[in-house]
């Protein structure tokens, strides 16, 4: 706990403009790149708030602007380059196969998908991309982010605020969360493909035995013509 504290007094030396700047950066970069700890960063923010470094206000707005801003732009890639910049690049990442999926979640959920993204880890960055390809509308979009991000941001700002000096505490939660919804979502998208790939196979069998009854009644015509 003493290294926690000097590490507080290190910080507090330094301008609540200049934290607020990095509090901003973490959240804002977690979206272009997912091996950063976005929510830890938030939660570390509300900490400092919670220990009069910043105000609660400064906290929320610095990583909800970022959290906002860091979704948006991943969203304008992909809506300005389309799908084939990004299988251009990584085919294993981004294969054709997986935005059609992300494709067909958005037919099927719409813009709720968007909203409960913050609340999926290590899918945010996808979504957002996924978004621009399907070419949902901006403002939708926006309003959509906005909101997510406004109960995400606020419930880890609030949640870290409120346990004070055992914000670390709601560090092991939130990784414990991430860990069940990571499992759940590999769950999900391994019930979701065995549909998907019992659904064509049916499709093929069918389309092999019509195709093997038209090719029957042509012979049986053919005969008759004979």
């Amino acid at each position: 706990m003493e290294l926690l504290d000097q590490f507080v007094a290190f910080v507090s030396a330094y301008p609540p403009a200049l934290i607020c700047l990095v509090l901003f950066l973490g959240a804002f970069l977690e979206n272009l790149i997912p091996p950063i700890p976005g929510d830890s960063i938030i939660i570390f923010g509300a900490y400092l708030a919670g220990r009069g470094v910043l105000n609660p206000a400064e906290a929320f707005l610095s990583t909800w602007i970022g959290s906002f801003s860091g979704c948006m732009l991943v969203y304008a890639v992909g809506y300005r380059k389309g799908r084939a910049f990004f299988v251009a690049r990584s085919a294993r990442v981004f294969s054709p196969e997986r935005f059609a999926l992300a494709e067909r979640w958005f037919d099927r959920y719409g813009g709720k998908l968007i909203v409960f993204n913050r609340f999926l880890p290590g899918v945010r960055c996808v979504i957002g991309i996924s978004a621009g390809i399907s070419h949902v509308k901006p403002v939708r979009m926006a309003l959509y982010v906005a909101l997510g991000t406004l109960v995400w941001n606020g419930i880890l700002v609030y949640s870290g605020i409120l346990v004070g000096s055992n914000w670390k505490l709601i560090l092991q939660i939130l990784k414990t969360y991430n860990r069940v919804m990571m499992v759940l979502l590999i769950l999900a998208a391994g019930v979701g493909a065995a549909f998907w790939y019992r659904r064509q196979r049916r499709a093929s069998k069918g389309a092999e035995a019509e195709k093997e009854s038209d090719h029957e009644d042509r012979r049986v015509d053919g005969r008759r013509l004979g």
